[in-house]
């Protein structure tokens, strides 16, 4: 093995380095002998004798002794320079100090705006029921949050209270003994130029440790350890540190300190104040929901339209959203050499990439979904076991890279950002995919009550997906993520129509319909089912010619391809039939209609959910066409049969008392109508919720036959409500809204009752 060369060493410069040259120079005159020989003889360790002459640390005596006396040497010849050296970097931390009374080194001066951090200036100082094991505060966060600003700011704002100040890097050991080394030259004026960094850090902890009334900032901590000495000697002044990990501060005598992105408003004052565009208001509002709120980003931004008055607010915005990367890795001109948005997190990445592989994959798939309450047990099989996975998280969480609560994850959008620009294939996002589609409930999604709450859940993130898919940034096209992604968007969208958040539903379904026929091919039976959806969120959107055009389209297709008894064939008749009768032509809705009920009685039986659909669907075209009486029997019979069936609360069962509300209107029994129309109002609000479409359609029929019965007041009161609910939920141009529009302005018009 050959040796590994000493350090080079400067006598003239460092008593110390003289010291070590004089063991080696003895070493050389005794013919080298190898440190392994000089420590089988010695009982001294080889890297205690080696380090002696390495000019880095000073020796212990007996380990001088050992050294001496192995190579001939007489060791009282060395006592008094060893005991100079010693008292001079291990004695007491007193020496020919400079004047402190003014000292600082903030390495820039702080930003002159600043807002919205009073209260974290003000939890900075320090508390007269503090802990006594408690030496200072660490502001923690995501990376770009703003906690190096604001130590900064606090600094500055009182820095007349601490004598010294001194600002540390406290990123890894070197730099942080390199700051503290500093200190050490700063003060102590005859420290010798070329000691030891390790030699002069030490004595500025005994500084700090002997001495009242100083503040020491740790800048950037990433690991407690290395801040561990520095700690250890606070006791008499005070520390302030900011770090991205969220750790066990306490533990180390740190009290925590969580710093968040900014507020809207503040947000939005900002960029207003740093950029003088008052004139793009809300464009710059959009800006700061765009990067979250996070300060360095607002102010990267801001930088840039400054530097850049031709570029709009708008344009920026696109810039962003087509090139993320590139405008989020730019410096400004102003300040070429701060860290970009993007690197201020790359850093953390790296960081946790070497501390657990897993975490890094879990991070890769959360860029995909929506930024907020991310279900934990999304991720919960993506790892060998659940306490791999909790492992990961929590480590990718202690470099705030995400934050967590009880059951959900939370990443920032421009960290789903970053992560996703370094993705150059399809696997993340369709992992992504992957994970949401197993996590769909069964079932249909539109009918399925009790499975609205999980659907709730995911829903956000599987918009989240699509978004990232329609995105000029979205991954390489791979066939198997496209038809996975165009089978969850589609089921997706139902869930949303079922909602009522139609012009969701129909983005969702379009989108996963063209994902299908572009893997798959126009004829595909897939495809045609997506396109049957479609055609379903075409008609609840109010868009009722096209959505007859694609519907009755689908319906020769699967006549074609799957035969016409097919049961996805006759559920497309059916809504074929249902328009043709919502659109005034009743005989061509009764003949469908007949015959799509006759082959599902033939082949699903009489209990079908599909037949007694088509049951109640024949009492509507019966009603269409004045024949009320036949309409009422069979809304009769059907409400019986799916009671018995599907239950009294199905929305189904639901679906026929509202009918069997308008048929009894229609015969003249208007008690029993209103009475059924209370007590499915009742029922629907209670099943599906106040504001959901089906509903709102039986409160309007309500307030419609309130108007007929001559119950003004009560119905222009149930319209106004009805109105107000459409508007938010459904817009002010469809269908629907419109209805209650014109039936209550028609009725306010005409005055109240009495």
């Amino acid at each position: 093995m050959v040796a590994r060369p000493e350090r080079q060493l400067f006598p003239r410069l460092d008593p110390l380095h003289a010291f070590a040259q004089r063991l080696r120079d003895l070493r050389e005159t005794a013919g080298n002998p190898p440190y392994k020989a000089m420590a089988h003889r010695t009982g001294r360790s080889r890297t205690a004798l080696s380090d002696a002459a390495g000019g880095d640390h000073l020796p212990s005596w007996e380990t001088v002794v050992a050294y001496v006396s192995h190579c001939g040497g007489e060791p009282n010849q060395f006592r008094l320079d060893w005991e100079r050296i010693r008292d001079l970097r291990e004695g007491p931390a007193e020496g020919p100090d400079a004047d402190i009374g003014e000292l600082t080194n903030l390495p820039r001066r702080p930003a002159g705006l600043f807002v919205g951090r009073t209260a974290t200036l003000a939890a900075l100082d320090p508390a007269p029921e503090t802990d006594p094991a408690t030496v200072g505060v660490v502001v923690h966060g995501l990376g770009g949050v703003g906690k190096t600003e604001a130590v900064l700011q606090y600094a500055q704002a009182r820095r007349s209270r601490y004598t010294p100040l001194w600002w540390a890097t406290a990123d890894t050991e070197d730099n942080l003994a390199q700051s503290l080394a500093a200190f050490t030259r700063t003060v102590h004026r005859t420290w010798p130029t070329s000691a030891g960094v390790t030699d002069a850090a030490a004595w500025a902890l005994r500084w700090f440790a002997s001495h009242d009334g100083w503040l020491l900032v740790l800048d950037n901590v990433v690991d407690p350890a290395v801040i561990a000495e520095v700690l250890a000697a606070a006791a008499r002044g005070r520390v302030i540190a900011t770090s991205r990990r969220e750790l066990d501060w306490r533990a180390i005598g740190l009290a925590p300190l969580r710093l968040d992105v900014l507020d809207r408003p503040l947000s939005l004052n900002l960029l207003l104040d740093r950029t003088g565009r008052r004139g793009e208001r809300a464009e710059l509002a959009q800006l700061a929901a765009d990067v979250g709120d996070l300060p360095l980003a607002l102010t990267h931004a801001a930088s840039y339209l400054v530097e850049r008055r031709h570029v709009s607010v708008a344009e920026y915005r696109l810039r962003l959203a087509e090139q993320p990367a590139r405008l989020l890795g730019a410096p400004t001109q102003a300040h070429p050499t701060d860290d970009s948005v993007a690197r201020t997190w790359q850093m953390s990445i790296t960081a946790l990439a070497e501390a657990d592989t897993l975490a890094i994959d879990l991070l890769d798939i959360i860029a995909y979904l929506a930024p907020d309450t991310i279900p934990v047990r999304l991720l919960a099989h993506l790892g060998p076991d659940a306490l791999a996975v909790d492992d990961a998280l929590t480590a990718a969480v202690s470099y705030s890279l995400i934050t967590r609560d009880e059951s959900t994850l939370h990443m920032h959008r421009l960290v789903q950002t970053v992560i996703r620009a370094g993705h150059h294939h399809a696997g993340p996002c369709s992992a992504a995919v992957a994970i949401l589609l197993a996590a769909m409930p069964p079932g249909n999604p539109e009918a399925d009550v009790s499975a609205w709450p999980a659907w709730s859940q995911i829903a956000p993130h599987i918009e989240a997906v699509a978004a990232r898919l329609r995105s000029p940034t979205a991954p390489a096209d791979d066939p198997e993520l496209t038809a996975k992604a165009g089978r969850l968007l589609g089921v997706c969208g139902l869930y949303q129509r079922g909602q009522g958040r139609y012009e969701t539903a129909l983005a969702l379904m379009r989108q996963g319909a063209e994902c299908l026929e572009r893997v798959l091919g126009r004829e595909h039976v897939d495809v045609i089912a997506a396109q049957y959806l479609l055609a379903g969120g075409l008609w609840s959107a109010g868009r009722f010619a096209e959505a007859l055009e694609l519907g009755s389209s689908t319906w020769h297709a699967r006549r074609r391809l799957l035969g016409p008894e097919h049961p996805d064939t006759l559920a497309n008749a059916s809504y074929v039939a249902l328009g043709y009768r919502e659109l005034g032509r009743l005989d061509d809705a009764l003949e469908l209609t007949t015959s799509t009920l006759d082959a599902r009685l033939r082949t699903a039986g009489p209990d079908d959910p599909g037949t007694l659909q088509s049951r109640n669907n024949l009492a509507g075209c019966l009603r269409a066409l004045g024949r009320h009486e036949q309409a009422l029997a069979l809304y009769e019979s059907n409400l019986a049969d799916r009671i018995r069936v599907l239950g009294p609360q199905h929305p189904d069962t639901l679906q026929s008392r509202h009918n069997l509300a308008g048929g009894l209107l229609a015969v003249g029994r208007e008690s029993e109508a209103i009475e059924q129309y209370l007590d499915t109002l009742s029922s629907r609000r209670l099943v599906l919720g106040a504001e959901h479409p089906d509903t709102l359609h039986t409160q309007h029929l309500l307030a419609s036959a309130y108007s007929t019965l001559g119950r003004t007041d009560d119905a222009i009161a149930l319209f106004e409500a009805t109105l107000r609910s459409r508007r938010q939920l459904l817009g002010p141009s469809h269908p629907d809204t419109g209805k209650t529009e014109q039936a209550f302005n028609s009725l306010r018009r005409s005055g109240p009752s009495g």
